[in-house]
């Protein structure tokens, strides 16, 4: 009896190693069994997968489509859009979104249908934050994108092309222009740069989220981003933007310019802005915290922006590329060690042009200066001795 438990134990054990060793290839390939079983149970699948097949054996010459469903919010829908004109433009194919999307109620797009391409077939991208070569040499037939396509990669040799597409309906950006001025009249007329702070928290803070790698910019990022955009633009003024505006009024503070730069600096800034008045010098840097409660107003802002400072997400990423000035992002993003942060590609995510700055970006260049002082002065020692 004992030993034909053991054997039953055994054959168990077996078929738990199976069924587990089919689960795991089953969802490594989960797109390939899906596919599948489509084709299995699915006569309009099945015909178009034969339609695509002729596609590559006729090489016929009417024109093939390619879409992107929707996913996420208004950033990813800008990545999703503007990724796939790329694409689309590196296969010879023409690209649209559905006229029903909501990116359509506030830009005037150009690539749009009414009703989807016959015989759309699935292309997967599981990557967010990262660029995938072979979007751009998709199968023949009807293509539908899902998945992320984050990647400036994808659209920065149609970037002139994507910034005439990506025009704001004219009264929407009429509202937007009053809106800026609104906000920030008396400091564009006194000649101040606009420079602008988008902190995302709210869902970030999230246990789930940051289980996958999500996390937030803490104050000192802030800080130190502030410092560096003065030194560059010290006659400025702050336009910060978030979900979560008290927790800005409590922890985003300007600094002194007269504590941040030199007298010469001071003095310069003086006789290029001969209406300036030596008492501001004195005070923190103007600072003007958005308390709509409507993101697109936030974003519409943002866009007016000379300059930005970005956290984490897709929102602010948009708002700098479209602003065009100088840009400097959160280089804590996303939490080492993640899923996310095995995942994403920053090369792939931040334009080579932007800044990447950290809670200890100061320090670390005065702590990386320091110890090659030391070692040189510790090498010099020994070659003298």
């Amino acid at each position: 009896m004992h030993r034909n438990a053991q054997k039953r134990l055994a054959l168990l054990v077996k078929v738990l190693l199976v069924v587990a060793g089919i689960s795991y290839l089953a969802w490594v390939n989960r797109h390939l069994v899906i596919h599948a079983g489509k084709f299995l149970i699915d006569g309009s699948y099945r015909s178009c997968v034969h339609r695509r097949r002729n596609y590559e054996l006729e090489e016929k010459s009417s024109p093939l489509y390619v879409t992107k469903r929707i996913h996420g919010r208004l950033g990813n829908w800008l990545f999703g859009y503007s990724s796939l004109l790329g694409i689309a433009k590196a296969n010879g194919y023409l690209p649209y979104f559905l006229s029903s999307h909501p990116l359509n109620s506030y830009f005037q797009l150009s690539h749009v249908r009414s009703s989807p391409a016959e015989c759309l077939f699935d292309v997967y991208d599981d990557l967010p934050c990262t660029y995938t070569s072979s979007m751009m040499n998709l199968p023949s037939g009807n293509i539908s994108i899902d998945g992320y396509i984050q990647s400036w990669k994808y659209f920065r040799f149609i970037e002139k092309e994507l910034r005439q597409d990506l025009k704001v309906h004219p009264h929407l950006s009429l509202y937007a222009q009053k809106l800026f001025h609104k906000h920030l009249g008396p400091h564009i007329a006194a000649g101040r740069l606009v420079i602008s702070i988008h902190v995302r928290r709210g869902d970030v803070l999230t246990p789930e989220a940051r289980k996958l790698g999500f996390c937030h910019a803490p104050k000192e990022y802030f800080d130190n981003a502030m410092r560096y955009m003065l030194k560059l633009f010290p006659y400025s003024v702050f336009l910060v933007a978030s979900d979560d505006i008290e927790w800005c009024i409590d922890n985003i503070k300007p600094p002194i310019l007269k504590d941040l730069l030199s007298e010469a600096k001071l003095s310069k800034i003086k006789h290029d802005n001969p209406k300036i008045k030596s008492s501001v010098f004195n005070e923190r840097v103007p600072i003007v915290y958005s308390k709509s409660h409507s993101s697109w107003d936030d974003f519409s802002m943002l866009m007016l922006c000379n300059h930005s400072i970005i956290s984490v997400g897709t929102f602010g990423w948009w708002g700098a590329w479209f602003a065009k000035g100088h840009v400097v992002y959160y280089d804590g993003f996303p939490l080492p060690g993640s899923k996310i942060d095995h995942e994403t590609n920053k090369e792939d995510f931040f334009p080579s042009d932007w800044v990447a700055l950290s809670t200890g970006a100061f320090l670390k260049c005065g702590t990386s200066f320091f110890l090659l002082l030391f070692f040189t002065l510790q090498f010099t020692l020994i070659l003298y001795k």
